[in-house]
C-alpha cells in the first residue's frame, strides 16, 4: 500500500500516511524519490508542503522491519535512504513541513530538510533519538541536521537523543514556527507561497549556494557507500536495536 499521498496543484503537499506512526522503509523511500522526481519536473508546481496524518508527522525509520532485512534488501534500503534524503535536501522549489505531531529520529530529519519547519502546539514531541536506539548518524541525516539545527543546542540534540514538545522544539532549532492546530496547514501553505516568490530559477540558486557546503559530503558518496552503513550491519547495533525493541514493548 501506498505511504505517500500527493496533492499538486501550485503549492503540492505530499502527505505521509502509514498508520499508526508513518514509519519510514525501503518502499517509502523509493515513493518519496519518485514523488520528488515528478514534482521537481511539473512545471505548475511552485512549492511543497510535506505532512503527516494522525498523531504522527513521522516516527522516522521502521527499525523492526529494517533491521529484519536479509543482508541484500539492506543494501537497498542503505541506497534508497541515502538517495531519498539527498534528493528531498537538494530539491530545487520551496520546501515546507506542516509537523502536525510526533517527529521522532528520521521524521525530525525529513522536516530538518526542507526550507521551513511550521509545528503544531499540542503534545507531539520532537527529536533525533537515534542515540537512545544504538544507531550512529549516516553521512546524509549528520550533514541535514548539522545544517537545520546549527546552534548551541546542537550537541545537546545528538549526544543526548531528548525529545521535546513543540515551543522546546522550537527554541532548539528543530522547528523553525509554532502555531495552533487548527492554522498549521494554512500557515505553512502562506509560508509556501511566500517562499515561491516570483522567481524560481532565483529561489532554487541561493537554495544550492546555501545549502553547499552540507550538499558536497552528502553527494560525494553514491548512495550506500557510507561506511557508517557498516556499523548498522554489526552484530552489536542488531542487539541495541533489540534491545530498544524490548524496551518500548514494556512502555506499552
Amino acid at each position: 500500500m501506498p505511504m505517500l499521498r500527493c496533492e499538486t496543484g501550485r503549492i503540492a503537499t505530499v502527505t505521509l500516511d502509514r498508520p499508526p506512526a508513518n514509519a519510514l522503509d525501503t518502499g517509502a523511500f523509493e515513493e518519496l524519490i519518485d514523488v520528488l522526481a515528478r514534482l521537481r519536473a511539473a512545471a505548475d508546481v511552485c512549492a511543497v508542503v510535506l505532512t503527516g496524518t494522525g498523531r504522527f508527522f513521522s516516527a522516522g525509520l521502521d527499525l523492526f522491519a529494517v533491521f529484519g532485512y536479509p543482508l541484500a534488501a539492506f543494501d537497498a534500503f542503505t541506497a534508497k535512504f541515502d538517495e531519498a534524503f539527498a534528493a528531498l535536501f537538494a530539491f530545487p522549489k520551496p520546501v515546507v513541513a506542516a509537523i502536525n505531531g510526533h517527529a521522532i529520529a528520521g521524521g525530525a530529519v525529513l522536516a530538518a530538510a526542507a526550507d521551513h519547519r511550521v509545528i503544531a502546539d499540542g503534545p507531539g514531541r520532537m527529536g533525533l533519538t537515534e542515540i537512545q536506539v544504538g544507531v550512529p548518524f549516516p553521512v546524509a541525516i549528520l550533514e541535514i541536521v548539522r545544517f537545520a539545527c546549527a546552534g548551541p543546542s546542537l550537541a545537546e540534540l545528538l549526544y543526548h537523543g531528548g525529545t521535546y514538545p513543540p515551543a522546546e522544539a522550537c527554541t532548539r532549532r528543530l522547528a523553525d514556527e509554532l502555531v495552533a492546530p487548527d492554522e498549521l496547514m494554512a500557515r505553512a501553505f502562506e509560508r509556501a507561497e511566500a517562499l515561491a516568490g516570483p522567481d524560481r530559477t532565483a529561489f532554487a540558486l541561493v537554495k544550492r549556494q546555501l545549502r553547499a557546503p552540507a550538499l558536497r559530503p552528502i553527494e560525494a558518496l553514491r548512495p550506500g557507500e557510507d561506511q557508517v552503513w557498516d556499523v548498522w550491519r554489526s552484530a552489536e547495533t542488531r542487539a541495541a536495536v533489540a534491545a530498544y525493541r524490548e524496551r518500548t514493548l514494556r512502555k506499552r
